[in-house]
């Protein structure tokens, strides 16, 4: 009777969120470094399977520092510090309007409180909102703030000139970041280009894998085989269907992006 060897089965890598293609592709590479470490140096049953091993390490080198990209950004962050600068900012704004309003007896300042007051109700800013909206937001009220002689009146009788200012500083710094950010090759497009290149490399590997455990007959193959195929079956049942909830899934394993020299964007 003839035995037939199992084969690494199909998978659909479109469907797969980044974190979990890296993971995918890691693991891969990782457990046929292990069953190569099994075989003396050039074993001829594995010698396709280590040419190709070399071309999909070279591949997701490049993968990797793409997926670090899509982590990490020096503008994001610059933005995410403005963000957080500017919520406390606005929020003091709105606590030194809040103030005024209870000096009842101090009526000037209560009437430039209780304009100013109507004013920021104008435009519903919410911190907790999406940044882009939020800010877009700010920055129309520190236009209009500006541009009236009755609310910039407010803000000196009020003590809030300066903090104004700075909300105002921080409002345009924001757009301008957003605009850089969106003036550069889009993270998000790079790891595409790093995935359209990994995925031949990944499927020729599958590809060999295969043909080498039908033509070499070699049983050590099988461990191998089943082994991709339980990490593909646990991608299949607990991150694919989690993908389709729109939930974030976690790879197995979890892929951390190798540290590398690469610099960060300006």
């Amino acid at each position: 009777m003839v035995n037939i060897p199992i084969l690494i089965q199909e998978m659909g890598l479109t469907k797969l969120t980044n974190s979990v293609y890296v993971g995918t592709m890691k693991f891969t590479i990782d457990t046929v470094v292990a069953f190569l470490g099994e075989f003396p140096s050039e074993h001829p049953d594995v010698v396709l399977v280590t040419e190709q091993l070399a071309e999909m390490r070279k591949a997701y080198q490049t993968l990797d520092a793409a997926y670090a990209l899509t982590l990490r950004s020096a503008v994001t962050d610059e933005i995410a510090a403005l963000d957080a600068e500017g919520d406390q900012v606005f929020l003091a704004v709105k606590e030194m309007v809040a103030a005024a309003m209870r000096l009842t007896f101090d009526t000037e300042k209560l009437r430039h409180a209780q304009v100013y007051s109507e004013f920021l109700k104008k435009y519903k800013v919410n911190v907790q909102e999406n940044m882009i909206s939020e800010w877009s937001k700010i920055q129309q009220l520190c236009e209009e703030a500006a541009a009236s002689q009755t609310l910039t009146q407010a803000e000196a009788a009020l003590g809030m000139t300066a903090a104004m200012d700075r909300l105002t500083a921080i409002a345009t710094e924001i757009r301008q970041k957003i605009t850089q950010r969106s003036g550069e090759l889009p993270e998000a497009e790079q790891m595409k280009k790093a995935r359209a290149a990994m995925d031949p490399e990944y499927r020729a590997m599958i590809t060999v894998i295969n043909a080498s455990a039908v033509f070499t007959r070699n049983t050590s193959f099988d461990s191998l085989i089943k082994t991709l195929n339980g990490n593909l079956n646990y991608v299949r049942i607990h991150a694919m269907s989690k993908t389709a909830t729109g939930d974030t899934p976690e790879p197995a394993p979890q892929p951390e992006p190798t540290p590398t020299p690469t610099p960060e964007l300006s």
